[in-house]
């Protein structure tokens, strides 16, 4: 029950990006993933919800209008990229330090997680469970005599699995929180018990 009167510290940081691979998200059943990886060196996250709109007009006037969700693009920007994390977010191959990138790869779902960190210490996480990511903005430039940090920009877009879910969100400052919640939030992609 949501009441007036509700504070909320505001945000300041953001940090524990995971990832697991999608392995199956059939129609009437439960969707399955890999095992659930750390992703080091987060700097930003970006969500962009991408929304459709329509309105019925009568009477000379609007009598009605309808919104829906389609999907969110994200822009996640890191400190690095390795190869390893860059093949395999986006279905290339790597062997022996090279990755192999041919016409056939395709980018394969994930789940991503994160938290972001406000003023008083508290803490608000972050599930998108089916996500697919484009190649990385990548910017070289030569060393000049500041310093300057080269930093990679990946795209990528959340779509809604087959059983109508996109998104998880926790605050450990909402209304009926509870401690478990957070310390199991990489534990396992969904919520369910059992899961």
């Amino acid at each position: 029950m949501t009441t007036s009167g509700i504070t909320n510290s505001p945000f300041i940081g953001v940090d524990n990006f995971h990832i697991a691979k999608m392995l199956t998200d059939p129609a009437g059943g439960k969707a399955t993933y890999d095992e659930i990886l750390s992703f080091p060196w987060l700097r930003s996250v970006g969500i962009e919800p991408q929304s459709d709109d329509a309105t019925l007009y009568a009477d000379n006037q609007a009598v009605d209008t309808a919104n829906v969700t389609s999907k969110y693009n994200l822009t996640i920007d890191t400190a690095t990229l390795p190869l390893e994390y860059k093949a395999l977010l986006l279905g290339h191959s790597i062997e022996n330090g090279v990755m192999t990138v041919t016409s056939e790869d395709t980018a394969p779902y994930f789940a991503v997680m994160f938290e972001t960190t406000k003023r008083n210490g508290k803490k608000r996480f972050v599930k998108f469970l089916k996500v697919q990511f484009s190649e990385p903005s990548e910017t070289a430039q030569t060393k000049e005599e500041g310093i300057s940090y080269n930093t990679p920009s990946m795209s990528a877009v959340a779509i809604y699995r087959n059983d109508k879910k996109a998104i998880y969100q926790a605050d450990e400052e909402a209304d009926g929180y509870v401690s478990t919640t957070g310390a199991n939030w990489y534990a396992s992609v969904d919520m369910e018990s059992g899961d």
